[in-house]
């Protein structure tokens, strides 16, 4: 297992060396992995929506890409109804982190739901979804297995139900989008088709790249440090108590700028590598950060 979680994870994210700023999917990664919290009454962890606010309005400081429907989060503090090229990058944590379906699909969709309510957006959660969760779960998911078992999903969401429980508000006619769209792609021998494949790593990933030998396990680099942690969440051997940050109020970031070393309550520990006029250069536990101020 852990080793098909860390394959997964090397095609789709760049591992960084120790001294690279991570890229921006790297990055969206690692926010969601932050914000994973295990239930304390169910199997699986919940995507903890005030842990990731707090970690997104931190984000702004030092991310280092463009994100469209992040920078309309930022601006409107809503979801955009646009298309999210950067979807799966969000989302891969929360699906290996979960094993059953029903609790896998409402966090993924969730922090999906969170930058988009558009209709192709909640539809590609499914699919990715399902058939990241299908590889991981099953000893020999087979492409035929995946797209029957994503099928059954796909007929069986209720989108009506989605948008009430998440108390998002649209109109008549995004339902009959939504619907429209779901029936072009049940109508068709593969639910996810080669454009789709195609469009998304993890998808081209489980599709078209895998292959029986694995390579080595590093246990130096952020995504193999990673991996392991993931794995521990999904097998549920980690205490949420553990996990939780402390109920403060966390003062303004560039106060903590100030120090050449410093404890945040999200970042952890983090030390001042270089100063500049425009920018500082931080490390912690999960690389270098470039921080604009």
């Amino acid at each position: 297992m852990l080793s098909k979680i860390y394959e997964l994870l090397k095609y789709c994210y760049r591992d960084n060396g120790a001294d690279e700023i991570p890229e921006i999917e790297t990055q969206l990664f690692l926010i969601a992995v932050k914000s994973l919290l295990p239930y304390e009454d169910k199997i699986g962890c919940m995507f903890d929506i005030t842990r990731y606010e707090k970690e997104i309005e931190l984000f702004k400081y030092y991310k280092s890409g463009q994100d469209e429907n992040l920078e309309y989060y930022l601006l409107n503090k809503k979801p955009s109804e646009k298309e999210d090229r950067l979807l799966e990058f969000k989302i891969i944590p929360i699906i290996i982190a979960n094993t059953q379906w029903d609790n896998l699909i409402d966090e993924a969709l969730k922090a999906a739901a969170f930058y988009s309510v558009n209709k192709n957006i909640i539809l590609d959660t499914i699919l990715i979804s399902s058939a990241i969760d299908e590889y991981l779960s099953a000893a020999d998911a087979g492409t035929d297995d995946i797209n029957e078992i994503t099928r059954e999903r796909l007929i069986n969401f209720s989108f009506k139900e989605f948008l009430t429980n998440n108390n998002i508000k649209t109109d008549k006619s995004s339902l009959i989008e939504f619907e429209k769209e779901r029936v072009k792609m049940l109508s068709g021998d593969e639910v996810i088709s080669d454009d789709l494949k195609n469009k998304f790593k993890s998808l081209h990933y489980i599709y078209s790249e895998r292959k029986e030998d694995k390579s080595e396990i590093s246990s130096e680099t952020v995504l193999s440090n990673f991996s392991l942690y993931l794995s521990k969440l999904r097998k549920g051997i980690i205490d949420p108590e553990k996990l939780k940050i402390p109920q403060i109020d966390i003062p303004e970031f560039r106060q903590f700028l100030k120090y050449p070393a410093f404890s945040h309550p999200l970042l952890g520990r983090c030390k001042v590598l270089k100063r500049g006029e425009k920018e500082v250069i931080l490390r912690n536990k999960s690389g270098l950060m470039k921080v604009n101020i």
